[in-house]
Formats: structure tokens, C-alpha cells, sequence
């Protein structure tokens, strides 16, 4: 027995709860479970019950054996003073809180239907990082629906938590909120720190006094990212340098450090010199109108806006003095795709709920059913399942899915892996 399961059986009365009495003999009736307690000390709190007619408000602790308060410490700890009911698997210790005063015990262990437990137990026992995976088409597809909906709010929610803290730091300047969100994004997984070190030391209210003059952006974005600070013998990084010390000097800057950029592993397409040139160039061409683009653009007009290309000399270069063959040095389809996802889809997102703008939070989610369904390591775990697959809306959903839910076996707090639990409308658990 786990106490997680004790935990869900408790709070959504998941027992037979008929004629309950304590360890005792005391009548006991369970007027409310309390509130699922997250941080330190008892499980739950401000529950209400009533033992031989008299009632009590306080905090109810949860254990697989009565004696786990001893194992536990608890008697230690004055959080658990406060505790009217010990509600265990198997009472196997009256425990006392101090002097002759013995804590109320409810046993459950002929209470909890077995076959619910058998269901979950053998959930917890798949050889598969999706769990339901086998038991998954036996779901009501609403269901599975209705629950990826939720799970992709929760993931819009998050984002919008840390944007807030974010926005605070940028005195709640959204063009500057943008600017920097949008420099993590063409970092994408890499490079995202260095890029977000970047925008840091380089305000967006500097790059606005300088956006007329393509020259300066692009000095203010490479002489910033310190990849200027060394010798090249190349007339294009001398006058971006020449440009740049002007600068440096004029705003008291410091770069972030060449080191700070990662080379590894990457494809010539993904070197740190091409995407900064991309960032500049994306800088530049915005202009004044950098919120505007992000928070009202439609589809169209946000794939053509990103669709765009650095300069001529990206066209036949990587990174500074070293010439290849003439490629394309414009934003694929991936990254545009992805920027659209991470940067504009949750931007507007918490924009919306700042403003209290419903029909832009459900268009700003409508973006994503417009993008292909995104192809990754995680989401091929849900390609061969009974999952929807259809879009950037469905793969979000799941990646939260995973990372919030699967990776850490909360299936009792996901509504698909409770009703498997609870044997609602499911097929039989295969485990081989």
C-alpha cells in the first residue's frame, strides 16, 4: 500500500464510509476530508468530524501503519499537535500526543475496494513512461480531450507566472518583456541562456534608440553576444566592431562573453553567429512595432514576418571570416514554427489574462491548432497511443502531460489515469 493512494482514497471518499468507527470503538462520521496539504506537516487540514456526537476541526495525518508517526517523527514535531484524526491502512499502535491523550485512529484496510487498489498498483508497474497507454483506448475520448485541455491551461498558466516575475524586473514594460522572451526563443534549446544573458545586458530601450540603422542593431546584438571581441580578418566584423566600441562606450555596456555561446552538437544552420544575425535582423526589420507584431498578428502574417533572412554576407557565411558555399541564411519552418508556439502563443496567452481579454486567450490558443503536431523524443512516446496528434495543441497538452503527470506517476491526479483507477468504462490492463 502506498500512501498516495491512501491519500486519493481519503480525499475523494473513495471507502466505505457506513457506520465508520475509530480503533477504539468511537462512533465516527467524516463531515469534511480537509484541504490536500502540499507543503510540511500534516496531509490535510481544516478537516471536520464528528466523533460520539462531538465536533472537531483540525488537521488529519495519513499513514500506511499506524507506528509510521513514530517512524516519522511526528511525535517530535509540534505542526502534528493540531492532528484530530490518524487515518491508517493497518492500526497496528495507539499513538499518543503527549501525556494519556491518544490520537483517534480510522483504519481502512477492509474499507478500500481491492480490485481499485489492484488497478492501481498494476498501473504503477508498467514497463512504459506512458502508463495508460495500453488501457488508454478503453477511454471515453472526451475524456482524454477535456483533460489535455486543462493540462495545456496549466501549462499557459505557468508560463504566464514566470513572465510575471519577469515583467516586474522590466518595470511591467511589455515591449522589453517581448524583446527578451523573444531572444530566448531563437536560442532555442542551446543557446537560450546565452541569448537570454544577452537581452539582459542589452535593453530593449537601447536597441529602440538605434532600430533606423541596420548597422548599429546588428553591432549592438554581435558586439553584445562578445563573439566580436577577437581577432577576425574580415572587413564585415571590423566595421560591425568599429560600430559596436562606438556604442560600448556610449551605453557602458558589457558583453556577456564569448563563452557563454554553446557549439556543440550543432548544425551550421543553428550556429550562434547565424541566429544572432536572424535575431538582428528580425530587430531591425520590426521597428517600433515589435508588441504590435507579436500580440496581434494573425498566422499569415506572423510566418511571414519570421520568414525573414539576415544581410548578404550571412548568405555565404556561418560565422565571421570563414566563407562557404552561398546557402539559405533565412528562419526555417521549424524554428518559425517553434517561436510561434513558445514565444507568441504564451506572450498573448498572458497578455490576455492580464487584461482580462477572454477572446484573445482563446485565439491566442487557436494559433496552435494551426501548427503541425511537433516531432521530439517526447512526443513520439504518444504517437503510437490512442492520444490525439493532430496539431501544436495536442503535442503541447502532452508535453506538459508528461513532464507534470507521467514522469512522476501522478496518474491520481490526472483524470484519465483516476477513471482507469476507478475502472469507469476501461478495457482490461494489459502489462506485457
Amino acid at each position: 500500500m502506498k500512501e498516495e493512494f491512501l491519500h486519493y482514497v481519503w480525499q475523494y471518499r473513495h471507502y466505505d464510509f457506513m457506520n465508520l468507527k475509530t480503533s477504539r470503538g468511537q462512533q465516527l462520521n467524516v463531515v469534511f476530508p480537509g484541504y490536500h496539504n502540499y507543503d510540511a506537516g500534516p496531509d490535510f487540514l481544516q478537516a471536520v468530524v464528528m466523533i460520539d456526537d462531538v465536533r472537531w476541526v483540525g488537521s488529519v495525518e495519513i499513514h500506511c501503519r499506524s507506528s509510521d508517526w513514530l517512524r516519522h517523527r511526528h511525535q517530535e514535531d509540534n505542526k502534528y499537535k493540531s492532528v484530530i484524526l490518524h487515518v491508517v491502512y493497518e492500526h497496528d499502535l495507539e499513538i499518543q500526543l503527549g501525556g494519556n491523550e491518544v490520537v483517534p485512529t480510522l483504519e481502512l484496510k477492509d474499507r478500500i475496494p481491492q480490485e481499485m487498489f489492484g488497478r492501481y498498483d498494476s498501473l504503477m508497474k508498467v514497463p512504459d513512461m506512458l502508463l495508460c497507454r495500453s488501457r488508454l483506448p478503453g477511454v471515453d475520448p472526451l475524456i482524454v480531450q477535456s483533460h489535455l485541455s486543462g493540462v495545456l491551461m496549466e501549462r499557459m498558466i505557468h508560463r504566464q507566472n514566470m513572465f510575471q516575475s519577469t515583467l516586474m524586473s522590466c518595470q511591467s514594460d511589455w515591449n522589453e518583456l517581448i524583446y527578451r522572451v523573444m531572444a530566448i526563443g531563437f536560442g532555442c534549446k542551446k543557446n537560450a541562456t546565452a541569448f537570454e544573458l544577452l537581452a539582459q545586458s542589452l535593453p530593449y530601450r537601447i536597441v529602440r534608440n538605434h532600430l533606423s540603422s541596420r548597422l548599429q542593431v546588428y553591432a549592438l546584438v554581435f558586439g553584445q553576444s562578445g563573439l566580436l571581441d577577437v581577432e577576425y580578418c574580415d572587413e564585415y566584423a571590423e566595421r560591425l566592431r568599429y560600430e559596436y566600441d562606438y556604442l560600448r562606450y556610449k551605453y557602458q555596456l558589457c558583453p556577456v562573453g564569448a563563452h557563454q555561446w554553446n557549439w556543440l552538437r550543432l548544425r551550421p544552420q543553428n550556429f550562434p553567429p547565424l541566429r544572432l544575425a536572424q535575431f538582428a535582423q528580425m530587430l531591425y526589420e520590426t521597428g517600433n512595432t515589435l508588441s504590435d507584431k507579436v500580440l496581434k498578428t494573425g498566422m499569415a502574417g506572423l510566418q511571414s514576418w519570421l520568414s525573414l533572412a539576415p544581410d548578404e554576407y550571412w548568405q555565404t557565411h556561418y560565422m565571421f571570416g570563414k566563407s562557404s558555399p552561398k546557402h539559405a541564411s533565412g528562419i526555417g519552418v521549424l524554428v518559425i514554427n517553434s517561436l510561434i508556439i513558445n514565444v507568441v502563443v504564451p506572450i498573448r496567452f498572458a497578455y490576455a489574462r492580464f487584461t482580462g481579454n477572454d477572446q484573445m486567450q482563446e485565439d491566442a490558443l487557436g494559433l496552435l491548432e494551426r501548427i503541425p503536431y511537433e516531432d521530439n523524443k517526447t512526443t513520439r512516446l504518444f504517437l503510437d497511443s490512442a492520444f490525439p496528434s493532430g496539431s501544436a495543441y495536442d503535442s503541447q497538452a502532452q508535453l506538459e502531460l508528461m513532464d507534470r503527470y507521467c514522469s512522476q506517476k501522478r496518474c491520481l491526479k490526472c483524470a484519465i489515469g483516476e477513471k482507469i483507477v476507478r475502472g469507469m468504462g476501461v478495457c482490461p490492463l494489459n502489462t506485457v
